[in-house]
This record gives C-alpha cells, structure tokens and sequence, in this order.
C-alpha cells in the first residue's frame, strides 16, 4: 500500500468506521466501508486526509460488494 492509502485506512478507523478494503489503481482510490454511512461524514474524512484537493471530487456511493452481506458505503476519488 501507499503512504495515501494507510493514511486514509488509519483516519478512517480512527473515525469509527470498519474498513474493508483500500485500494489504488493508478489515479483512482477506493475505500470501502463495511456499513452503510451518511456521505458528508465520509466524505469530510477523507477530505482531512489529501493535502490537496481530488482531481474530480469524493464520490460516496452504497452499493452491495461481493463477499459481504449488505450494503456497504464506497468512497472513491482520483488522485491528481
């Protein structure tokens, strides 16, 4: 992992939240949240983490990932 992606791993616990999984692929990193969470509390999150702002924004979306039950919270942005 990158220095970016423990970062936000370790904010993200810090903040309360169980964290599945964080990746990077190339420009685009995704978090991966186990429960379902309001956006703007994600979102401020991962905002404290980036020393300078995402290339297109913090995208927060639910959706259902394989090999977890539910629905879980994925925040995704890309780096510049």
């Amino acid at each position: 992992m990158s220095q970016l992606t423990d970062d936000l791993e370790s904010a993200f616990d810090d903040a309360g939240y169980d964290v599945s999984e964080v990746t990077q692929n190339r420009d685009l990193v995704r978090i991966v949240l186990a429960e379902e969470t309001e956006a703007e509390a994600v979102r401020s999150v991962a905002a404290d983490v980036l020393s300078e702002s995402p290339r297109f924004g913090i995208d927060v979306s639910t959706e259902s990932v394989d090999g977890h039950d539910g629905m879980s919270t994925v925040v995704s942005f890309r780096t510049a």
